[in-house]
Parts: structure tokens; sequence; C-alpha cells
């Protein structure tokens, strides 16, 4: 599918998720769908701006990746300009400008879901993106900062940008994450005024709700993120779904668990082969494990005193002794 000039294989894409869609991670969830478009978690302009290689571990080897985006957060237009000239420098796909972040980090620096309430310092970070960058760019926003936004002014400010597409996730930034917090009206009323493909973003669990989303808001593409930790078969699920008309279940088991862990061990392999970070390569391949190991275990029946001795391992061996022992 195109999504402005990206042409995709499919109207999916990975969210970008700090401290989770890693190189292997990325990887874990194409291995089994090939997912139309995945993020490098968002990178911060300050930090490239004043310590530029400190990223290259979030993106190395994402040439292999393609098609990938990289994604920034960030308030000030120069550190902006420093980055994207940066980045530039790396095989990647399109580029994300980050307008919906609600952590507290972002709300101080008036960063990501601050601009939401802050359109003037939102349109000049477009424009900077739009002009420096040699990629697409596209910018992913919420429903708006307290409040759904107006409507009629974001669709104007995003229709006059000049970039590719624009993201929504369908909540504000107050709501947070918050389950009762779904806003589709905003999202469908949004994509009614656009003259630009919309993705849409924000409790996609299951097939059922991208069907819904999809046809409530006639958004043109689903971006999915949380589901997807824990169950990286979801995309899959959801294009059997809308293809076949099948719903594929979420059924785990500790069997499947075992074979999840296998692939996603090749994968932290094949990742870690031929680079040499500061810290040991083994103590990497530990917290991808790890953590991994805790979100796999999602809908697993008993599996509660499996993820309490899970978090209490300290090292690779004690990880696979405990996983060697689940029946």
């Amino acid at each position: 599918m195109k999504l402005g000039s990206l042409n995709l294989k499919n109207r999916y894409l990975l969210a970008p998720m700090l401290n989770v869609t890693t190189n292997p991670f990325r990887r874990f969830c194409r291995y089994f769908f090939n997912i139309g478009l995945v993020y490098v978690p968002m990178l911060y302009t300050k930090k490239i701006e004043k310590h530029p290689k400190s990223i290259e571990t979030d993106l190395y080897k994402i040439e292999r990746e393609n098609p990938i985006g990289i994604q920034l957060i960030g308030s000030d237009p120069e550190a902006l300009k420093k980055s994207i000239d940066y980045i530039e420098s790396y095989k990647f796909e399109t580029l994300d400008l980050n307008a919906g972040c609600p952590s507290k980090r972002a709300i101080k620096a008036k960063e990501g879901g601050y601009l939401m309430k802050d359109l003037n310092t939102l349109k000049i970070l477009v424009k900077v993106a739009v002009k420096y960058s040699a990629k697409p760019v596209s910018l992913k926003i919420r429903t708006g900062f307290e409040i759904s936004v107006n409507i009629k002014e974001m669709a104007k400010i995003i229709n006059d940008s000049g970039i590719d597409f624009a993201i929504i996730h369908a909540r504000t930034v107050k709501s947070n994450f918050h389950e009762h917090a779904l806003d589709l009206d905003t999202v469908k009323r949004l994509k009614e005024k656009l003259t630009i493909p919309l993705v849409g973003n924000g409790d996609i669990i299951n097939p059922i709700s991208a069907k819904h989303f999809i046809d409530y808001t006639n958004v043109d593409a689903l971006m999915i993120g949380r589901e997807s930790i824990g169950n990286p078969e979801i995309f899959n699920q959801i294009h059997e779904y809308f293809t076949k008309g099948e719903e594929i279940p979420f059924k785990n088991d500790f069997a499947l668990f075992r074979k999840y862990i296998k692939i996603y061990e090749d994968l932290i392999d094949d990742f870690l082969n031929g680079i040499s970070y500061l810290i040991n390569n083994e103590e990497i391949k530990f917290k991808e494990l790890k953590r991994n190991a805790i979100w796999l275990t999602k809908n697993i029946r008993n599996s509660t005193p499996v993820r309490r001795d899970l978090s209490k391992v300290k090292n690779i061996l004690q990880l696979k002794t405990i996983i060697e022992r689940i029946e």
C-alpha cells in the first residue's frame, strides 16, 4: 500500500516503544509477519546534538531492516536540524516527529505530547523536519492535550505542513493509556478533513478491535505497540482476519513459550555478531532474554510463579535453568 510516498507491503506499523522495540524485538515480530513498517524507539534531539555517538547502538544494523523509520522527540528547532543531519548518514525510509509522548519527562521538557498545547512550536518543528529531511516525514500526535484538539486547526496544520502522513493515538496526552479514554470520534473527524493518509493507533489488541478501528474511523493504516509485547503474532492474527475472515485466537502455553525464546535467542545472537559494545555482549543478551521471557508468559495459565522466578534471575544460566525446568 502507499503511505504518502512510501510503498509498503501492508498497512501495519510497529510502534516505536522505548526499551522495547530493539533490533531483536523488531525482527522477532517480523519473524511471524512481514510488518509493513517498523520503528527504532524514539531518539532525543538534545541527546543527539550533544552526544551524537550515543545513539549508534540504537541504529546499528538498521539498514538490514528496511523499511524502517526513525522517530525523533524534542522541542528545539536547531537540535532537530542537527539531529536530522546526523541520522541522514544511516539507511532508513522515513522520519517521524513525536508530538504525542505523555511521559512526565517529555512534558517537563516541553516536547512530545506537550506540543499538543503549543501548536506554534509544533508548526516550527514540522517545518524544520520537512525542510531538512531527505526522507519522507510523518507526525505522530494525540487527540489533544487535556481535551480534544480543534479539528479544523489541526487538520490545516497537517495539510499545509508538507508531511507525507500523520499518525494519531486515539487518546489525549493527559489520558495517557487509560483504558476507557479511547476517542475514535476525534480520529474519525480528523480523518475526514485530511488530504494525506492517517494512521490509527491505540488499544488495537486483537483482530476485532483492529477491524472496528478501521471501520469506524476509515484510517488508512494501523500502528500497533503494546499488544505486540508478549504476542509477536498479533500482526499475522489481524492480517489473517482481514484477508481470510479467520480469527486466530492468541493461545499461549509453555511449549510455545520455549519456541519463542529459542527464536528470540537466535535473533539476539545474529544481532550481536560483529558488534562490540562498551558493556559485555552477554549482558545485552541476558537483558533482552530476561525481559522478553517475562513478557512471553502472557496469557499462560498458572504462569505467575514463573514470572516471579524469572524476575529474580541474575544471569543467563539462571534464566535458562528456569526455562528448562518449566513443565
